[in-house]
């Protein structure tokens, strides 16, 4: 069985823990295409957390993630997939009384070329929050400014945080759909197959006969990982990984 292991470093640039303002203020800060939202929760009681994004300052927020850790202190959310320039953000706390509340709002703004020269496949935001959740009450009071990734692969499972970026397929980090730009595709023959986590065949291109190729998200019906086994001329070509979020 062949086995690999890799180790990734996401820059995640957030302040000290003192520096973390308290609800409602939230701080943010940009990295390589992804953003870091964090605040000081004083409060105990809270059902949940919603982590809203809006292109404008007042309206049109829609829910990109659920804060997994609640326990009073320091929280954090990751938003590894933001939209090309401004992204403004704002929490929905539900407390289990059920009290609503909206904190305050950021604006953090993310550069294009910054989205598109990201090298790894990020998971959706869902899969994000683990990485702050898993790592324990300690790792959250500290804020620590690197966050080490292991990714551990196999043929057989699927259970990696995060994969190197196919130069082939890949999920376009500006609109969301999947791309194909495959070199020299009318001289040969192309095939494509898309399988879900529990290795079942979910989308299969027998031709592309054309290049580049965009397929709609839409066509893998849920957020997750994606296995493709990309074949030139009936032999494998490439196997990788793309995200749908």
């Amino acid at each position: 069985m062949l086995r690999t292991a890799l180790c990734i470093f996401l820059t995640l640039l957030v302040s000290e823990l003192k520096a973390q303002p308290l609800l409602p203020d939230i701080a943010g800060t940009t990295e390589k295409g992804v953003n870091i939202i964090s605040w000081n929760c004083q409060y105990d009681g809270i059902k949940s957390i919603a982590v809203q994004r809006s292109r404008d300052s007042a309206y049109n927020y829609v829910t990109t993630g659920y804060v997994k850790n609640l326990k009073k202190g320091v929280q954090a959310f990751i938003d590894g997939h933001p939209a090309p320039g401004n992204n403004w953000y704002r929490l929905y706390i539900v407390f289990n009384s059920d009290l609503t509340w909206y904190s305050n709002r950021i604006n953090l703004r993310v550069d294009s070329l910054q989205l598109m020269k990201q090298d790894v496949v990020l998971p959706p935001n869902d899969s994000l929050q683990k990485i702050i959740s898993t790592n324990g009450n300690d790792s959250m009071q500290k804020i620590v400014r690197k966050i080490s990734i292991k990714i551990t692969s196999d043929e057989s499972e699927i259970n990696p945080l995060t994969y190197i970026k196919s130069q082939y397929i890949f999920t376009n980090p500006l609109t969301g759909h999947v791309n194909m730009e495959l070199p020299e595709v009318k001289e040969h023959k192309y095939s494509v197959k898309f399988f879900n986590q529990k290795d079942q065949l979910i989308l299969d291109v027998p031709r592309v006969a054309e290049s580049p190729v965009i397929i709609d998200k839409r066509n893998f019906q849920n957020k997750g990982f994606y296995k493709f086994i990309l074949k030139r001329d009936n032999s494998q070509f490439e196997t990788g990984y793309i995200s749908i979020y």
